[in-house]
């Protein structure tokens, strides 16, 4: 009696103790840059806002519903990087993005002024994949 209670506990051990292998696929992300001259920004709103659109073909539909898309703006060559959203001279910064593109938005900080063109950047633009 007790060797067939003692079989059953060692069975119903390591019966509960075998587990599934997952093997999680780690996607790595992808940065990519793009120069923005000041004559690329149009204006709309009457003045108060300046748009400019980037063409980024790596944003396709998967990312843009299930991962994100991070950006950043550099106005000394690459010596530092501001993350989008932010106030710059007193201009606020932003951006949208859908398949194939983003838009920035620069309006200044209270939004009731018009505001200078802005400078020269280069945008840095980092695809976050999700699954």
């Amino acid at each position: 009696m007790k060797r067939i209670l003692f079989l059953l506990v060692i069975g119903g051990a390591l019966f509960t103790a075998s587990c599934t292998k997952r093997y999680e696929v780690v996607q790595p992300n992808v940065t990519v840059t793009a120069p923005i001259a000041s004559s690329d920004w149009g204006t709309a709103n009457g003045g108060l806002t300046d748009t400019v659109f980037i063409t980024t073909n790596q944003i396709s539909s998967y990312l843009r519903d299930n991962g994100l898309v991070a950006v950043a703006l550099t106005f000394d060559q690459g010596n530092s990087y501001e993350p989008i959203p932010f106030v710059y001279n007193n201009v606020n910064f932003s951006y949208i993005y859908g398949k194939g593109g983003i838009i920035l938005y620069a309006q200044s900080a209270d939004g009731t002024q018009v505001i200078p063109v802005p400078a020269a950047s280069v945008a840095k633009i980092t695809l976050i994949p999700a699954n």
